[in-house]
């Protein structure tokens, strides 16, 4: 493969989808071993507040969260970077009690492992007005 990323095929960007809407759910957000299985021993993140967190603040942080927090996403778009790297590109934007908040662009890389993929850096930025 060139240096340029490639557009995945369809059943690839699909599973990648799933796995990152997966994040979403605050089924898997409330289960530390859920998110565990997900997120890569090198996980990092930037989130769209600008603050950086690594694997252990994500575990003891989500579950956390309010259970009202629910999360819309869309436009999603996947590039295949190497045989076992992929990048998940998409928008969201939280709803708190029922008010959504603003878009933020999102760009996840995952990491094919023998058990499957893993999300391995995370970044959100606030959609420009």
């Amino acid at each position: 493969m060139s240096g340029t990323d490639a557009p995945a095929d369809a059943a690839l960007a699909a599973e990648l989808e799933m796995l990152e809407r997966a994040l979403h759910a605050p089924a898997v957000r409330a289960d530390r071993e859920r998110l565990a299985a997900l997120l890569d021993e090198d996980f990092s993140e930037i989130g769209s507040s600008g603050c950086c967190y690594d694997r252990e603040a994500a575990l003891a942080e989500l579950p956390l969260e309010r259970a009202q927090v629910q999360i819309e996403s869309e436009q999603y778009a996947v590039s295949l970077l190497t045989q076992d790297l992929a990048q998940v590109r998409y928008r969201s934007r939280y709803h708190l009690d029922g008010q959504p908040q603003g878009w933020v662009l999102r760009s996840s890389l995952w990491r094919r492992h023998a058990q499957g993929w893993r999300v391995v850096f995370h970044q959100g930025t606030p959609e420009a007005r």
